[in-house]
């Protein structure tokens, strides 16, 4: 049962942090999922953006989100 509550935390934090990072048109959005590799978390999020200033928005963006 714990870690149903765990993969259920991570959907909806996997959810949040692709909305936001839609909502400011990152591009390449992938998700690996790195549970059976690490113990530090269960998913990876990488993104890119169109120049520095864009990508400084895309974390801001997500970190507001969380």
């Amino acid at each position: 049962m714990r870690k149903n509550h765990k993969s259920m935390q991570t959907n909806e934090m996997k959810k949040v942090v692709i909305g936001a990072l839609d909502d400011l048109k990152a591009d390449n959005v992938c998700v690996l999922d790195v549970s059976s590799r690490t113990s530090v978390t269960d998913v990876m999020v990488i993104a890119s953006g169109t120049s520095s200033r864009h990508v400084k928005s895309l974390a801001d963006n997500v970190i507001s989100e969380i």
